[in-house]
C-alpha cells in the first residue's frame, strides 16, 4: 500500500486518502446508524402497538359477550317461550303471535344491529309472513331451514354462540356481507325441543367503533378476523367483510412484517382464547420510521455540507500549484503550430508540472511534424490529379478509334461486328462519364444494355432478357458500373449453361422515397444466400470483390441504409435488388 502511494501523483494521492479515511468512514457509520435507529425504533412501536391491540380485543370481546347475554335473555325470556309454545289453530291466531313476537324483537334492534328470529315452518301456516329477501330483520318462518346457508354451523353448536359472516337481509342487489352472531334458542321447559333461531346482524358496527384508539394512527388496518382468517370487522376499504387475509399459519401473536407488491408492513397480531378471534392491526413501515427518516435527512443534509466544506478546501489546496502551470498556459498561448517551441525538455521527474512540461514540447513536436506531412501531402495530390487528367486522355482516344472502326465496319458490311464494336464504345464511354461518380439511371441502363448485348453475341443467344425500366425512374442518379458486375454474376453463375431455357429479368421501379433496382434469373444451381448476404455485410473475407465494390460504393454515396441484397426467387433462381434514395440528376433541377 505505501509502495503505491508512493508511486502515485499528487492528485492521486489526496483523492485516494480522502475516499480512504474520510468519505468511505463517514458514510458507512452513517448507514450503521441509520440501521440501527430504524431497527430499535420499530421494535419500540411494534411492542407499544402489541400492547394496544391487546387492550382493544379485550374490550371487543366484551362486547361480543354483551351480545351473548342480551342473546341469552331474549332466549330465556317469558315472550319467546310462551309464544314459541302456543298452540294456534286459526290464521288470526298465528297473525297475532307473528305481531307481538316482532313487537318484542324491535325493542333490541337498532339502526345498525338487527334482530331476527327463524322459525320452521313446514306445514307453511305462516307463508303470510315476508322473507329475509323483503325484510332486513323481524320474525321469518321457513319451510327449509336447512336451505339457510348458516343452518347447520349454528345447529351443530347447540345453543353456544356463532359469530358468521353472511348476506344482508332484505334488498341486497350487490350481494353485500354483514357479520352476525346466532344461536339455536331451546325450550327451557325442554331442553332437547329447538324453538327457533336467535340472528343478530350487523354486529360490525359496534365492533369497529371499538377501534377509535387507532384512529391516530391513520394508515393502521385494522381487522378483526374470524379462526379462519375472514374478516369480521374493519377500518378500511382495503379488505371487505368476508374476504380473506394472509395470517403466517404458525403466527398465533405478536409482531412480524409482511411485503405486498412495493410495499413493507409491520403486523401486530393477537389471538383471544374466549372468543377465538385475531385482532390484526397492520401498518406500513414507511409511517413508523417517518419521524427517522426526517433526522436521517438532516443528517444527510448535514453530511453533503461537510462534503462540500472537504471539496472546497481540497480545491484550495489544489490551485497552490496553479502558479507554475500559469507559466505553461503562457507558453501554450504563444505557440503557432509549425513554429518550434524555444524552451527545451526537462530531465525525467515525477513531479506533474515537469511532467506537463515535457509532455507539451512533445505534442507541440508531433504537431509540426504533422503539419509538414500534411504539405508534402497534399503536394502529392495535386501530382496524382495531374496523372489522372493524363490518364483521361487515352481511355478518349481509345473510344474515339472505336467510333471511327465502327463505321469503316459498317460501311463494309460487317453489320453485327459493327454493333458490337459500338456497343464497346459505349461501355468506354459511360464508364468515363467525364469524371462523374454519380450519373442518371438512364446511362447506367444504356450500359447495362451495350453490355448485355456483346454477352448475348458471346454465348449465341443462349438466353432471354426482359427489361422493365419505368419511365419516371430514369431521372434519377446512381452510381456508375454497379449493374454490370450484377448482371454478369447472373450469367456466368445462373444462365450461361441452361442453353435456351435461361431467361434474366432486370426492372427498375421507384416507391415511396426510394429506388429499386432488381436482376433475377431463373438458374437451377442452389444458392447460399446467407454467404452472399454475409459477404456484402463484411463477414466473409476474400471473396466477392465485385459484389463488395458495388456494396461500398453506393453505402458511400448515400449511407448504410441502402445498398445491395440478395434472396432466393419463388420459383427458381436468385433476385438480387439494389436500393437506392430517390435524388434528381443535378441538370433535372435546373
Amino acid at each position: 500500500m505505501r509502495k503505491m502511494l508512493r508511486n502515485m501523483n499528487l492528485m492521486k494521492k489526496l483523492i485516494v486518502l480522502l475516499i480512504l479515511f474520510v468519505v468511505i468512514p463517514i458514510l458507512v457509520l452513517d448507514l450503521f446508524v441509520a440501521k440501527k435507529l430504524e431497527s430499535i425504533t420499530e421494535e419500540q412501536v411494534g411492542n407499544a402497538l402489541l400492547q394496544l391491540v391487546r387492550g382493544s380485543h379485550l374490550t371487543l370481546d366484551r362486547e361480543s359477550s354483551d351480545f351473548e347475554e342480551k342473546t341469552e335473555k331474549i332466549m330465556i325470556s317469558q315472550e319467546i317461550q310462551q309464544f314459541a309454545s302456543i298452540p294456534s289453530s286459526s290464521e288470526y291466531e298465528r297473525f297475532e303471535i307473528f305481531k307481538a313476537l316482532d313487537k318484542y324483537l324491535n325493542n333490541y334492534s337498532t339502526s345498525a344491529v338487527k334482530y331476527s328470529l327463524f322459525f320452521s315452518d313446514t306445514d307453511k301456516l305462516y307463508s303470510f309472513v315476508p322473507n329475509p329477501d323483503l325484510l332486513n330483520n323481524g320474525i321469518f318462518y321457513s319451510t327449509d331451514l336447512n336451505a339457510l346457508s348458516w343452518y347447520k354451523e349454528v345447529s351443530q353448536a347447540k345453543g353456544e354462540g356463532v359469530i358468521r359472516v353472511i348476506d344482508k337481509f332484505g334488498y341486497n342487489p350487490n350481494n353485500l356481507k354483514t357479520v352476525a352472531y346466532m344461536r339455536q334458542l331451546n325450550s327451557i321447559y325442554n331442553g332437547e325441543s329447538v324453538i327457533g333461531y336467535l340472528v343478530v346482524s350487523g354486529i360490525e358496527t359496534p365492533l369497529q367503533l371499538d377501534f377509535s384508539p387507532f384512529d391516530k394512527y391513520a394508515d393502521a388496518e385494522l381487522m378483526l378476523l374470524n379462526q379462519d382468517n375472514m374478516v369480521l370487522a374493519t377500518n378500511t376499504t382495503s379488505f371487505e367483510i368476508g374476504s380473506s387475509v394472509y395470517v403466517p399459519a404458525n403466527q398465533v401473536e405478536g409482531v412480524y412484517k409482511l411485503k405486498e407488491a412495493d410495499h413493507e408492513f409491520m403486523c401486530v397480531l393477537h389471538t383471544s382464547e374466549f372468543s377465538k378471534t385475531k385482532l390484526l392491526m397492520r401498518v406500513p413501515v414507511q409511517s413508523i420510521i417517518i419521524d427517522h427518516i426526517s433526522v436521517q435527512r438532516l443528517v444527510d443534509w448535514i453530511m453533503v455540507i461537510y462534503f462540500f466544506i472537504l471539496i472546497l478546501a481540497s480545491i484550495y489546496f489544489i490551485q497552490s500549484i496553479l502558479k507554475p502551470i500559469s507559466r505553461l498556459a503562457r507558453i501554450t498561448n504563444s505557440y503557432h503550430p509549425g513554429r518550434p517551441l524555444a524552451i527545451s525538455l526537462h530531465s525525467d521527474s515525477k513531479n506533474e508540472i515537469v511532467l506537463l512540461n515535457n509532455h507539451f514540447i512533445r505534442m507541440t513536436d508531433r504537431l509540426n511534424q504533422t503539419i509538414y506531412d500534411q504539405y508534402e501531402l497534399e503536394l502529392r495530390h495535386k501530382e496524382i490529379e495531374l496523372s489522372i487528367l493524363h490518364t483521361q486522355i487515352n481511355p478518349h482516344l481509345l473510344y474515339n478509334t472505336l467510333e471511327s472502326v465502327y463505321w469503316h465496319t459498317l460501311m463494309e458490311g460487317a453489320a453485327e461486328s459493327a454493333e458490337m464494336i459500338k456497343d464497346l464504345s459505349l461501355i468506354m464511354r459511360i464508364g468515363l462519364s467525364k469524371g462523374k461518380l454519380l450519373i442518371p439511371v438512364m446511362e447506367e441502363i444504356n450500359h447495362a444494355e451495350a453490355y448485355v448485348r456483346l454477352q448475348l453475341f458471346r454465348y449465341e443467344y443462349a438466353f432471354q432478357v426482359h427489361w422493365d425500366i419505368e419511365e419516371g425512374a430514369k431521372r434519377f442518379v446512381m452510381p456508375k458500373v454497379v449493374l454490370q458486375p450484377i448482371i454478369e454474376n447472373a450469367i456466368l453463375h445462373g444462365i450461361k449453361n441452361m442453353s435456351q431455357d435461361g431467361e434474366l429479368w432486370i426492372s427498375v421501379k421507384s416507391a415511396d422515397d426510394n429506388v429499386i433496382i432488381s436482376v433475377e434469373d431463373n438458374g437451377y444451381r442452389q444458392v447460399d444466400i446467407e454467404t452472399m448476404n454475409g459477404i456484402l455485410q463484411g463477414k466473409e473475407n476474400n471473396r466477392g470483390f465485385g459484389i463488395i465494390n458495388v456494396q461500398k460504393r453506393i453505402q458511400l454515396h448515400f449511407g448504410e441504409n441502402y445498398g445491395l441484397h440478395y434472396s432466393l426467387r419463388e420459383d427458381q433462381g436468385v433476385r438480387a435488388w439494389i436500393e437506392l434514395p430517390v435524388v434528381l440528376d443535378e441538370n433535372e433541377l435546373k
